[in-house]
């Protein structure tokens, strides 16, 4: 692929995450968003990750959902910030290469990095219950997947050839795929979000 190619690749991925930053949901692949740590709040415990409560509704899965939309809304962008970042895409090339735009871009990408990182850290301190447990490990594989994600395109920003320090693949050549897996976690989650607000009652999530 053309250096020139490779740019308008590198457009489309940041567009499409900076959508998905608007509304963030979580996983397609539902069951190993929490595998690399012992569980929310810490998950209580080793033993409350593997075996999560079963609380059966009730006031205990209201507050759930309201801490855990108060997490989905700390982590992505408000209406001001997103129209800022339509804007950044409309200037190009100007994105990439050095100047005040490439700056402006990369203060944008850094902090939802820093939201991302923290929105997961967040997820860990919600309990971990049997009715919402998909939802919660899809969530923090999100907010995992997506904040590396942005980490990853502000190491192309900086050099259109960076390259994965664990494969050594050009960094470049994976955004797309990545871009499309999180497109998918996003489909998926929606449906079970919506299914479980139906199944407890509880309102649809609004920013």
């Amino acid at each position: 692929m053309s250096v020139k190619k490779e740019i308008s690749a590198l457009f489309s991925v940041l567009a499409t995450f900076l959508c998905l930053c608007a509304a963030p949901e979580a996983s397609a692949q539902q069951g190993n968003g929490l595998a690399n740590y012992s569980g929310p709040g810490a998950m209580q415990s080793a033993q409350a990750a593997a075996q999560p409560r079963a609380v059966q509704g009730g006031p205990l899965i209201q507050q759930w959902f309201q801490k855990y939309d108060q997490v989905r809304r700390q982590a992505q962008m408000n209406p001001a910030e997103r129209q800022k970042a339509d804007n950044l895409l409309s200037k190009g090339l100007s994105i990439i290469v050095p100047g005040e735009e490439k700056v402006v871009t990369q203060n944008l990408l850094n902090k939802l990095v820093l939201r991302y990182q923290t929105a997961a850290e967040q997820m860990k301190l919600l309990p971990l219950y049997g009715e919402t447990e998909r939802l919660h490990r899809g969530y923090y594989q999100y907010f995992c997947d997506a904040g590396k994600l942005f980490s990853d395109y502000l190491k192309v920003q900086n050099n259109l050839f960076a390259v994965d320090e664990a494969t050594g693949k050009p960094l470049a050549s994976t955004l797309m795929q990545r871009k499309q897996s999180l497109e998918m976690l996003d489909q998926g989650n929606k449906a079970l979000d919506e299914q479980l607000r139906n199944q407890f009652g509880i309102p649809p999530y609004q920013y």
